[in-house]
């Protein structure tokens, strides 16, 4: 079973790999640079938890919902939405929804499998760092064997 710890791990991973250019940090104050992704706990998802430990069989599976912060400099309005659109639409190089979908195990061998849900808040303004941010929230469900 991987840990919250090992899978934001494996993301960053995954994500660096196939995006070099793209910064992954775990907390929103840590962001240094943009683009962007900080990947945390969704505060809400559908079963209203950020993980169920019951996934299946009773204790079989957890799965976590986490959501992706995807931000990006906003620095002219049409450049910043251009550079956000190529990281939340449904599929192309450095569409966040298709290296999960072409990498699901996320490089765990223990049976995790990971899939992007969809995206909300898109246009959200982010402050950090004294940088004003443009992004989205990519949702993510990912479910590790116990």
């Amino acid at each position: 079973m991987a840990s919250l710890t090992d899978i934001r791990s494996a993301l960053k991973a995954t994500v660096k790999s196939e995006i070099p250019e793209l910064n992954v940090y775990s907390e929103v104050s840590d962001v240094q640079q943009v683009p962007a992704v900080v990947v945390m706990p969704a505060g809400t998802s559908l079963s209203g938890m950020a993980c169920d430990f019951n996934g299946a069989m009773g204790r079989g599976m957890d799965v976590w919902t986490l959501d992706l912060y995807v931000l990006v400099a906003r620095t002219d309005g049409s450049l910043a939405q251009r550079s956000l659109d190529q990281y939340v639409t449904g599929s192309g190089p450095k569409s966040l929804r298709q290296i999960i979908y072409q990498n699901p195990a996320l490089g765990l061998d223990d049976g995790t499998d990971a899939h992007a849900e969809g995206i909300r808040e898109y246009g959200g303004s982010f402050m950090t760092a004294g940088i004003q941010h443009v992004g989205a929230v990519v949702r993510l469900t990912v479910r590790t064997p116990n």
